[in-house]
């Protein structure tokens, strides 16, 4: 194969003999990668490649333009779901969903059928309020470019809570060197350990959540509740430094309210001395207010 790059190799797995299609994929520092594909599962699949081999002379090479942020570890992710080593499915890391839904978008390699079934995947790793969720941590700021490039609404809010509640997201110096970073298409920076970092825009939403988080909830976490029994207000003036206030301080509670709410839903108040009716308004009253935090942390993402 001739070729201008000094730097070119073939796949060391989706090299097949019996292929009868080359696909050259270029990143961007004008490396390549060869695969030797079978046309009739790509030309199925994408549209891409129908386009590319519909109007080309030869049908048996197809170049991928570096301009469209294709990266090889995408494309072998791809690869590795259309030749099913390692399909899509609810026990796919992170990472290989992430890949997928890039390579398979429509700015990419434009493949209806696996894109959808990539974003439904996940989606699913992300699941939303008003009760209490966890999400992978260490892909939130990824998982946010992902949402914001294929306008993925549902899990927007849930992605923002979990980076203001589990994450450092104010950018630090290292954070503006682009050499450091990694863009939302998958391709990186110069740094041998890029990462994704939080956009000023999306920093300032976190800041602006933190703070409306805070100034609602600070005053129901720090005031005990009041009952239409006066033993059952005592018991809650009484208890509610130990068993809520202090730990609340201790863990952060302040800035976890859906989970500090549950929390307080789950101590046995009646234990504690409040009686069966209390005890069952209040529930409702906590899971109430969680269902009215998560509603108003959509004006604190956008005042």
């Amino acid at each position: 194969m001739t070729t201008e790059l000094q730097n070119v190799r073939q796949h060391p797995t989706y090299w097949f003999n019996d292929g009868s299609i080359v696909v050259r994929s270029r990143n961007m520092r004008n490396e390549e990668v060869c695969f030797k594909l079978h046309e009739s599962l790509l030309r199925r699949q994408s549209r891409f490649v129908q386009r590319m081999l519909d109007n080309e002379t030869s049908t048996e090479e197809v170049l991928i333009p570096p301009e469209l942020g294709v990266q090889v570890h995408d494309l072998t992710a791809l690869l590795e779901h259309l030749y099913h080593d390692t399909p899509l499915s609810a026990e796919a890391p992170f990472s290989h969903v992430a890949a997928i839904l890039r390579v398979s978008s429509p700015d990419q390699l434009d493949l209806p059928g696996v894109h959808m079934s990539a974003r439904a995947y996940f989606v699913s790793m992300f699941p939303q309020g008003p009760q209490p969720f966890a999400h992978p941590s260490s892909h939130l700021e990824e998982a946010l470019a992902l949402v914001h490039s294929y306008q993925i609404p549902s899990i927007r809010k849930g992605i923002y809570y979990s980076l203001v509640t589990t994450s450092e997201f104010e950018l630090e110096a290292d954070d503006l060197d682009p050499g450091n970073s990694i863009e939302p298409n998958g391709s990186s920076g110069s740094s041998s350990t890029p990462r994704y970092i939080l956009p000023p825009t999306d920093v300032e939403r976190c800041r602006n959540l933190m703070t409306g988080i805070v100034e609602h909830f600070t005053p129901i976490l720090f005031t005990p509740p009041a009952t239409p029994h006066m033993a059952c207000t005592d018991v809650f003036a009484d208890r509610w430094m130990s068993l809520v206030i202090q730990p609340a301080i201790s863990n952060s509670g302040v800035c976890q309210p859906l989970e500090m709410l549950e929390q307080i839903k789950q101590i046995d108040w009646a234990t504690e001395g409040l009686c069966a009716a209390c005890v069952r308004e209040k529930t409702q009253e906590w899971t109430q207010e969680q269902k009215d935090l998560w509603e108003k942390m959509d004006s604190w993402l956008n005042p």
